[in-house]
């Protein structure tokens, strides 16, 4: 299967001890059964933790969190105690793929890095200049990426438009309100936006005038890209309006505070790694 990526793909490094928002606390870490039987079978003190730390159900094996939500094995300094004391080949799969994605569409394989790692959104968000895909020793644009797929489609067509208007934004945060949500600060950033719905929809009126439009088709091209695999049970359209909504999510939160990286952290986080939370907007 032939892989296309975004060309900033072979540039992303895990930030471990900088990062901010860790991948190691709060998400439910999954271990395959080949790092389960490795774990299992490690003599020695840290053979004996890491057994403590393994549950299993339905789903497979996991590892308990502790009681703020931590990998037992998340240093306070921010590092991996299993890279440090045995190795990166020691990690589970989730755990040395993170943030990277691999999704199937058609003849190709769509390798990416998922939004929710600061890492990642920096690597996205540092130009302005259109989005670049390498395939097959090529480097495609966005339209050309579509047509390769057998879905051609207008360069003007994906770019960002801001529609900061108040009908559509309500409706917007509507449909968000239906997601599943990752956490209770989810929940209140929501309700705190509706009650000053009218205050945001002017900030963004304001940004749209002078916003930075090519960083903005960078998040809306990305946003797409990310659900080009669901092509064949989804047209074209209804990914690129689900695409265009969610940036537009992000910009009427950003419009009130600036910090794009961080809401498109956060919306990922959200939505992005939710199967459930992408369908029900797909749907909406």
């Amino acid at each position: 299967m032939r892989e296309i990526r975004p060309d900033f793909y072979p540039r992303f490094t895990c930030r471990a001890a900088g990062c901010r928002h860790s991948c190691c606390r709060g998400w439910e870490i999954d271990v395959d059964g080949e790092s389960a039987a490795y774990y299992r079978a490690l003599p020695g003190p840290l053979g004996e933790e890491l057994r403590a730390a393994l549950t299993e159900d339905a789903e497979g094996w996991h590892f308990r969190l502790d009681a703020e939500e931590r990998c037992p094995f998340l240093r306070r300094d921010g590092l991996c105690r299993l890279i440090c004391e045995l190795g990166e080949d020691a990690l589970c799969d989730i755990c040395a793929l993170h943030p990277r994605f691999y999704a199937a569409c058609g003849e190709y394989e769509l390798a990416g890095l998922g939004l929710s790692c600061e890492a990642a959104a920096a690597l996205l968000l540092e130009t302005d200049a259109p989005l670049r895909f390498e395939a097959e020793g090529e480097t495609l644009t966005l339209p050309e990426l579509l047509a390769r797929l057998g879905e051609p489609c207008e360069e003007e067509t994906l770019r960002f438009v801001p529609r900061p208007e108040r009908a559509r934004c309500a409706a917007l945060l509507a449909a968000f309100a239906r997601t599943e949500p990752i956490d209770a600060a989810w929940t209140e950033e929501l309700d705190a936006l509706a009650r000053e719905l009218d205050a945001a929809v002017t900030a963004a009126r304001t940004r749209a005038e002078t916003y930075d439009r090519g960083r903005w088709d960078r998040i809306l091209g990305y946003i797409l890209f990310r659900q080009l695999d669901r092509l064949g049970e989804r047209p074209l359209a209804a990914l690129l309006e689900y695409a265009r909504r969610c940036t537009e999510f992000i910009f009427l939160q950003t419009a009130r505070d600036g910090n794009a990286a961080e809401h498109l952290r956060r919306w990922s986080e959200q939505i992005e790694y939710s199967t459930e939370n992408v369908e029900i907007l797909l749907d909406a």
